[in-house]
Order: C-alpha cells, then structure tokens, then sequence
C-alpha cells in the first residue's frame, strides 16, 4: 500500500470515528471532546513512531495523518505546535498558535458573509 491509500483510508475511517463519537454526545461537547482525545492520541503516535523509525512509511501515514487527521485536525494543529516549541522556535509556535485561531475566526464570519452575497 502507498502512503496515499493509507491516508486515504485512515482518514475515512478517522472521520467515521469523529461521527460517531461526537454524535453519541452531541453539541460542541462531543466536538471538543474529540479534539482533546486526538490531541492526546497523536502524541501518543508521535512518541511510538519516534521509538521505531524502522516502521514503514505508510503506518505512520494512516494512523497520523489519516486516522488521527480524519478523526480531528485538532490533533495535527496541537502537534505542530508543540514540533516548533520543542525545537526552540517558541514565538514562531505562539505565531502558528494564536493566528491559526484568530485568522481561522476571521475567515470564518468572511466566508458566511461570502456566502450571503453570493448565494
């Protein structure tokens, strides 16, 4: 299998997860729940991998990228940040961090508002 078809089978059944799991529990809850789930997850994925470089490629593809990434991108976020903080590159982290939410937020309204004018 190549690392393609492994993350495009981890995430179709990561976002299965996501569904079902959220939905058990409905509202946000159930999305924040997930989140802080996949976030402890992918560190516990990251540090096994990290043990074993002698994996294959497309092991660490479906279950971090595809699994975890598909279940919530939540996970891969938090990770990245903690990836720059590690490597010493605290305020790039803090960058990364607060503009993906404040940005994230502002394209947000502007792609509601997009969508009222245009549909």
């Amino acid at each position: 299998m190549n690392v393609i078809a492994a993350i495009f089978i981890g995430g179709g059944m990561g976002s299965v997860l996501r569904h079902l799991l959220s939905s058990k529990i409905g509202s946000h809850w159930g999305i924040m729940l997930v989140n802080i789930l996949g976030a402890m997850l992918i560190g516990m994925a990251y540090a096994y991998f990290a043990e074993r470089a002698n994996l294959r490629p497309e092991v660490r593809a479906f279950i971090i990228t595809g699994l975890l990434g598909g279940f919530t991108t939540f996970s891969t976020y938090m990770l990245d940040f903690n990836l720059l903080v590690n490597s010493q590159r605290v305020y790039e982290g803090l960058a990364y961090l607060l503009g993906s939410i404040i940005v994230g937020i502002l394209f947000l309204a502007c792609g509601i508002k997009l969508a009222k004018i245009c549909f």
